[in-house]
């Protein structure tokens, strides 16, 4: 069961670390500059939660996403804010998207490129936690469900899944 709750799109003023190809913070920008097709260096993270029995949480994204609008994605992405770890960063998307937290574990970083859109990915993992209740951010999320090893395959043949998430799929999943 989840419940949807609304949230103000602040990307004019969400503030995010710029870094060179060592990872090193230069300068802080708001995202929507960072977005504006200039190849900013930025950190994003992306979480893979999984129930009791193994199957993961998927979201589908908004169709208002500047991004993959309406693909279904792992359980939770998103920016890494100014001045935070990624680890912060996952802990603050995850509430902000499916209202609730958990404890990660690290798995990868990883440079991603899409056009002009570049960014290190810090990709984690964590166990859905019992008896709690999912509350989507109507923003950034349409819906959400768990999906078995199977439930997967078939989104990959009916072409449901975006590319990046593919990939981790693959490599993880």
């Amino acid at each position: 069961m989840y419940y949807f709750i609304d949230m103000i799109n602040d990307d004019e003023f969400e503030m995010l670390d710029v870094v060179d190809d060592n990872d090193v913070v230069i300068l802080q920008m708001s995202k929507d500059k960072v977005h504006a097709g200039k190849k900013f260096l930025h950190r994003e993270i992306g979480i893979m939660i999984l129930d009791e029995k193994g199957r993961i949480l998927l979201q589908q994204r908004s169709s208002k996403k500047e991004f993959f609008p309406g693909a279904w994605t792992i359980s939770a992405v998103g920016h890494v804010p100014a001045g935070k770890t990624p680890e912060e960063g996952a802990h603050k998307e995850i509430k902000e998207e499916l209202g609730f937290d958990t404890e990660f574990t690290f798995i990868e970083k990883r440079k991603y490129i899409s056009g002009d859109h570049v960014s290190f990915g810090f990709l984690f993992t964590g166990v859905f936690p019992n008896n709690t209740e999912i509350y989507i951010c109507k923003n950034e999320v349409e819906q959400v469900k768990f999906a078995s090893k199977s439930d997967v395959e078939q989104m990959k043949k009916d072409g449901l899944l975006d590319y990046h998430t593919l990939e981790t799929l693959n490599k993880f999943y």
